[in-house]
């Protein structure tokens, strides 16, 4: 839970160092000379959107290229794009934009092929409407466990924790979209119900994967050594989502019930 003595705490000083954090070259104007990258800033609140705003672009080769790589190292991402290498790496909120994109377009189609299969009445639609908007509180979830477990590890603002958190589920919300691919191909009652069962628990024990190693990338943890934090780490993150989605389902069926009424 304590930060190493070996391991340097992140402060302003850091980025107040008169060399690029992307590629390390030296730095004696606002622009990188060797690679463009503008002078990183430490992140806050104030700069994570802006930053987002400068690179609103959603698809070339770079952003196909860096979201290959965080796929099997969303932590390491996220600690480089925090520690500085913002040309290195797509900016989180754009990655994130690109998976909710997809995510909803492959949810609206499979809620097509559902009505499809069976009459949906209105509370059902609305229910189907609001629910597939759960998929946000991922984030809350992995910001929460990650600032609960890791708050004194690395020096890290909240703004930090929240890149990690993004990065994180980015990787979860692809997990997302492939499990529910087969359901777009093979539309049987028997696969359905079979992917119904094995779905929910199936994506949990995956989520839970994804999250550790994130944590142990950006928090450069040992196996031997943090075993034991990053198992509390992780069975927070899984209890605290548990939790927000027992509360957002209460609130849906609230809201539902008001809208049908």
């Amino acid at each position: 839970m304590h930060p190493m003595s070996h391991e340097p705490l992140l402060d302003d000083a850091h980025f107040a160092a008169s060399a690029c954090h992307n590629c390390g070259e030296s730095l004696a104007t606002p622009y990188c000379a060797s690679c463009g990258q503008k002078r990183a800033e430490r992140f806050r609140l104030r700069t994570i959107a802006s930053e987002a705003w400068d690179k609103l672009r959603l698809f070339d080769f770079d952003t196909l290229r860096a979201i290959a790589r965080t796929l099997v190292a969303p932590g390491t991402v996220a600690r480089e794009f925090v520690l500085g290498a913002r040309k290195r790496h797509p900016h989180p909120l754009k990655l994130l934009l690109i998976a909710i994109g997809l995510l909803l377009l492959v949810l609206a189609r499979s809620r097509h092929l559902d009505s499809r299969d069976a009459t949906v009445g209105q509370a059902m639609s609305l229910m189907q409407s609001y629910a597939q908007w759960s998929f946000s509180i991922g984030i809350v979830a992995i910001l929460a466990a990650s600032l609960l477990a890791y708050r004194r590890r690395g020096g890290y603002n909240f703004t930090e924790h929240l890149v990690l958190a993004i990065y994180t589920h980015f990787l979860v919300i692809l997990a997302s979209i492939l499990s529910l691919l087969p359901k777009l191909v093979w539309r049987s009652p028997e696969f359905l119900a079979m992917h119904r069962s094995w779905s929910g628990w199936g994506m949990g024990v995956i989520e839970m994967m994804i999250v550790a190693l994130a944590f142990t990338q950006f928090f450069r943890l040992d196996w031997r050594r943090d075993g034991a934090s990053l198992l509390i780490a992780t069975l927070a993150f899984a209890g605290i989502k548990w939790l927000l989605l027992q509360i957002y389902a209460w609130l849906l069926v609230k809201a539902v019930m008001a809208s049908s009424g």
